[in-house]
């Protein structure tokens, strides 16, 4: 991979020709689809991402939104000289919970940090045996049939092992009897693309209960990342602030911070 310097704040080490805010803004539309104007569709109402190193914030806002408060919204995040504190609350969001407040009512706050997946960096000793995607073991697949975890549904889980749901790589117990047995594997963690687009993916990742704590999301996270690369996307992994275990899983594997997303949205329970 190559890197280059930019305006907007020099290139990520190891990303492909791009920038930090390249990045973020492509991120943000990998997790919510965006139209032609940049408005996303999701259930929050605004998004601001933060680059890790306080330069850089970019908004993104709803397209429920009426055209003025969203054009309102945009304007309040303005170009700061000094960098900000990306996990500390940006200097405009006052102002934009004050705007959505006074237009739709209550608005919920939440953030989380996000990470740049780079497959060539990663060193990982796997911590169990993995199944990925891209596999022509047929005995291996037929053993993931009856081996939905319980947290997919019965069509879901089908379309997943199908391929018609993305990449995905799923670590199985060591001690389950091998898929050439004829009896259903065991999964005890699964990474997966929730979301994607042509310029980038997003990891998601699940353990089991019962087997976390012992390095199996960052197992599959890595695999799942390996088989990704070569399509020449950018990879992320976001989580939320109070998600330590997800966030365990990005320093076991070193990835490197991109920055931290901010979302405003309804109230749980309020639909938009």
């Amino acid at each position: 991979m190559t890197e280059r310097p930019d305006d907007q704040g020099g290139a990520v080490p190891g990303a492909r020709r791009a920038s930090v805010a390249d990045l973020l803004r492509t991120e943000i539309e990998v997790i919510w689809p965006t139209d032609a104007r940049g408005r996303f569709r999701g259930p929050h109402h605004m998004v601001i991402a933060v680059s890790a190193d306080g330069r850089h914030q970019l908004p993104a806002v709803a397209d429920h939104l009426p055209d003025p408060l969203a054009a309102g919204l945009l304007a309040a995040v303005t170009p700061r000289s000094a960098p900000v504190a990306p996990e500390l609350p940006p200097p405009a969001l006052p102002r934009v919970q004050h705007l959505l407040e006074a237009a739709l009512g209550p608005v919920h706050v939440s953030s989380g940090p996000s990470y740049l997946v780079l497959p060539d960096r990663i060193r990982y000793a796997p911590t169990a045996p993995v199944v990925r995607s891209d596999t022509t073991d047929s005995a291996a697949v037929a053993a993931l049939r009856g081996a939905n975890p319980g947290n997919w549904d019965t069509d879901a889980w089908r379309d997943l092992l199908d391929g018609k749901l993305g990449w995905w790589a799923m670590a199985l117990d060591p001690a389950a009897p091998a898929p050439d047995t004829g009896r259903p594997a065991h999964v005890v963690s699964i990474c997966h693309t929730p979301c994607w687009t042509d310029h980038g993916a997003e990891a998601g990742t699940w353990t089991r209960p019962g087997h976390r704590g012992r390095g199996h999301a960052a197992t599959v996270t890595a695999a799942w990342s390996r088989l990704v690369a070569p399509t020449g996307r950018h990879l992320f992994y976001s989580t939320s602030s109070t998600n330590q275990s997800s966030r365990n899983v990005a320093a076991r594997l070193n990835l490197p911070p991109l920055g931290h997303l901010w979302k405003l949205s309804p109230p749980a329970g309020i639909a938009l």
